[in-house]
């Protein structure tokens, strides 16, 4: 498997987070996803570097992230997904983990356009639902469900990841690229962390139907993934959902993907297999079998 550091970025043009939140905060925008292997997105960056800039906060470019997601007993988030019904939300606590700040969020997605409300808390209490969380989920839900009353939500995810976040030198466009991703069902601790090797989801953040990165990424013949809501596939991989075809496409991207990393892995071991042999006619022989 091919690793993704820093030097993948060095070349690139730096931007800060303040002049970041000044040019592209995009509480309000049109998001797409694509679903790439690392060997792909370096390949990809090699496009990017000419007309987007990376987010550096103290000479660090690679970041860690740790959410908890938060759901209904019966999984409302997830099945408002998969049933595709026209409005979706997601709720999570979010931990900037190099910046040791935490914030609650509310995304609301309607009509392709996504909405986040979000507040900052103590980091201590990430992961968890306070009576301010709760307040402020309350309102935003009756905001946005013409005063329906809202669910009582849990912990129900937890997803962890290094993340690499680019910027358009106009402004117009940001990419979050996440790769190293790992989930855990908080409602099962018996249950073994899944991880997702080898997969980086690049997800596009503008204001508008087209983008620049989307050019780029779709002349390498990527398609962007139609059903991808990250939250909603980490429920999957965990065996909490009864239904998930909506998703059955990205499944098998992903599951591709997975391969690939099992493939390289054995055909390493071969090649050192190979180079072990002391016999030259062996040598040949599996040389040619490789």
């Amino acid at each position: 498997m091919s690793t993704i550091t820093q030097k993948e970025v060095k070349d690139f043009e730096k931007i800060s987070l303040d002049e970041l939140n000044q040019t592209s905060s995009y509480l309000k925008r049109i998001d797409r996803k694509f679903l790439v292997t690392a060997n792909q997105f370096k390949e990809l960056l090699k496009e990017f570097k000419k007309d987007f800039k990376v987010l550096e906060i103290n000479w660090k470019r690679i970041f860690s992230y740790d959410n908890v997601y938060m759901d209904t007993d019966d999984y409302l988030f997830y099945n408002q997904h998969q049933n595709k019904l026209p409005k979706r939300t997601k709720i999570r606590t979010r931990l900037y983990v190099d910046s040791n700040l935490a914030f609650f969020e509310f995304k609301q997605k309607e009509n392709w356009i996504t909405q986040k409300y979000r507040y900052s808390f103590p980091v201590e209490e990430h992961g968890t639902m306070t009576k301010g969380k709760k307040r402020f989920f309350e309102g935003v839900w009756q905001a946005m469900y013409n005063g329906e009353k809202a669910p009582t939500i849990t912990p129900a995810i937890r997803t962890k990841y290094k993340r690499i976040t680019l910027v358009s030198k106009d402004g117009s466009e940001r990419l979050t690229i996440d790769f190293a991703i790992k989930t855990e069902n908080l409602r099962n601790p018996n249950q073994n962390e899944v991880d997702l090797k080898n997969l980086v989801i690049i997800e596009s953040k503008s204001l508008n139907k087209d983008c620049n990165s989307c050019k780029i990424i779709e002349k390498h013949w990527i398609k962007e993934a139609k059903s991808c809501s990250k939250y909603s596939l980490w429920v999957i991989y965990s065996g909490l959902a009864e239904k998930y075809d909506t998703f059955a496409e990205t499944m098998k991207k992903i599951k591709e993907i997975r391969m690939e990393t099992i493939k390289n892995r054995f055909r390493k071991t071969d090649i050192k297999t190979v180079l072990s042999q002391k016999n030259t006619q062996d040598l040949k022989k599996n040389l040619v079998n490789i």
